[in-house]
């Protein structure tokens, strides 16, 4: 069965689910063995174990999406992975979802963030439309839907 057709189950289900975040491959495998049905490839997570620094966009879509691939191929378990914030503009997302479709995952989340990210001390990355956060996801999100067809 289809990684997309059994998250689409998951969420039909009316069920709470708790979806733990993964980093690699073996995470996901440790958090598929104790029972999770559906694992959440982190951002900050995979930053962490590939660069060693703190999710400040310093990640490339490429380590990203290569990532959600090693995670996928390694689990049976529907994995959704963390796509930054489509990695530009809307033509970028359309990049972005297509590149991700073909890493294997059941789905993504696209943050709205400003770009460059704007990281304040706790790690939080502002959307505060003033500050340059916010509302630019209007404009990627447009092209989210195109990469598909």
């Amino acid at each position: 069965m289809r990684a997309t057709t059994r998250l689409r189950q998951l969420l039909s289900s009316g069920k709470p689910l708790f979806v733990p975040g993964c980093y690699d491959a073996l995470s996901a495998r440790i958090l598929e063995t104790v029972g999770f049905p559906l694992l959440y490839m982190t951002g900050y997570g995979t930053s962490l174990a590939l660069l060693g620094l703190p999710d400040a966009g310093l990640a490339t879509m490429t380590e990203m999406h290569l990532n959600a691939r090693y995670i996928a191929g390694a689990v049976r378990a529907p994995v959704i992975a963390d796509a930054d914030n489509g990695y530009g503009n809307a033509i970028n997302v359309i990049r972005t979802v297509r590149e991700y479709i073909g890493t294997g995952v059941a789905g993504i989340h696209i943050e709205d963030q400003a770009i460059p990210k704007r990281v304040r001390p706790r790690g939080r990355a502002s959307r505060d439309p003033a500050r340059g956060g916010g509302g630019q996801v209007s404009r990627r999100r447009r092209g989210a839907p195109r990469a598909r067809s």
